[in-house]
């Protein structure tokens, strides 16, 4: 029998774990302080905020342990302006419980974080996320991201929904790309291509044709140790059908997330998939945010001009798949399958 708390006595210590858990996760993520979750991440479990359990000393202390002072976050820690708007959020919701009682450590490393973080201006700066690929935590993707969306004219230095989702997809249908060899158009960090090696894919290309993009992608590769060996970088020209075919050579699956948003480029994105795709046996897997309902009609209409590829399209939006991705979708996402006729 699980036994409740002889500190807080507002919840069993199973319940201690599996806050912890969801807080460190959130937190090595990056998640924004916005969209932060201070209570279970468990979407077949929801549980609601409990405050006297998030004041519990025992939580104080543990988030100080296994999240602040945790290992894994001393090598790849969040930016400094992170780890302080969460300590500060974190704090005033303890304040909030009547007759609580701050951890001494937790005030005095937030007191000296905060004296030298200025929490007034926009980020920006490469940081590194975290992304968990297993409720135990044990499978991870790190990854460095620039924290501005936009930064150094490019988009492709941080991880978008899109992304997330299709990373989501994979994890929960590992068979998919298990055994095969993946090839990722507009990788930009690398997290969906890099969570397909960690599930079992036997190589993942991962491309772009950013220089910025192409040199984080290497950093991140070597970030990963346990994967790096199955993942090649490599520059990719959609334009030139040579360097497509080269790529596509062997390739079982061929995936992309959040490509379709510019619609100057969804002929020579067709075009390129129409090249790589040759056979029957190989299938592309693409996201896309509906931002734009003419653009996305525009590329489901250049994919039904080709002659030989066809395509079937599914909202994400209602989907249990967010082990990475947030519970409460922020887009409208489709996945898209694409296949040789």
């Amino acid at each position: 029998m699980d036994q409740k708390c002889v500190i807080c006595k507002s919840a069993t210590y199973h319940q201690h774990d599996a806050l912890t858990y969801s807080l460190r996760k959130q937190f090595w993520q990056m998640i924004p302080m916005y969209l932060f979750m201070w209570s279970s991440w468990d979407p077949n479990n929801p549980t609601e905020e409990n405050p006297p359990l998030l004041a519990c000393t025992r939580i104080q202390g543990e988030v100080m342990k296994t999240i602040i002072f945790h290992e894994h976050t001393i090598q790849y820690s969040p930016s400094n302006r992170y780890v302080a708007s969460f300590l500060k959020k974190y704090i005033e919701k303890i304040e909030r419980v009547p007759e609580y009682e701050l951890d001494d450590e937790l005030i005095e490393f937030y007191v000296g974080l905060a004296a030298t973080t200025n929490l007034a201006f926009a980020p920006t700066g490469l940081c590194y996320k975290t992304y968990t690929l297993d409720k135990e935590q044990y499978t991870r993707v790190v990854l460095q991201e620039e924290q501005a969306m936009l930064s150094h004219g490019s988009t492709g230095l941080v991880t978008w929904e899109c992304g997330l989702r299709l990373a989501d997809f994979f994890i929960e249908h590992p068979d998919i790309i298990r055994g095969k060899n993946v090839v990722e158009l507009g990788a930009g960090c690398g997290l969906t291509g890099f969570v397909c090696a960690a599930m079992g894919a036997s190589h993942v290309l991962s491309t772009d044709c950013d220089g910025k993009v192409l040199n984080l992608l290497q950093t991140n590769r070597k970030a990963n140790p346990e994967i790096s060996d199955k993942i090649q970088v490599h520059n990719l020209d959609w334009a030139n059908v040579e360097e497509c075919s080269s790529a596509a050579k062997d390739v079982d699956v061929i995936i992309g997330a959040d490509v379709t948003y510019d619609p100057t480029i969804l002929t020579t994105l067709v075009n390129a998939i129409k090249t790589m795709v040759v056979s029957s046996q190989q299938v592309v897997y693409l996201t896309a945010v509906v931002r734009n309902p003419e653009t996305f009609e525009q590329f489901l209409e250049t994919i039904d001009q080709t002659d030989t590829l066809v395509k079937s399209v599914m909202s994400l939006n209602d989907t249990r798949m967010n082990l990475l991705c947030h519970p409460s979708p922020l887009s409208d996402i489709r996945l898209l399958l694409i296949t040789h006729k």
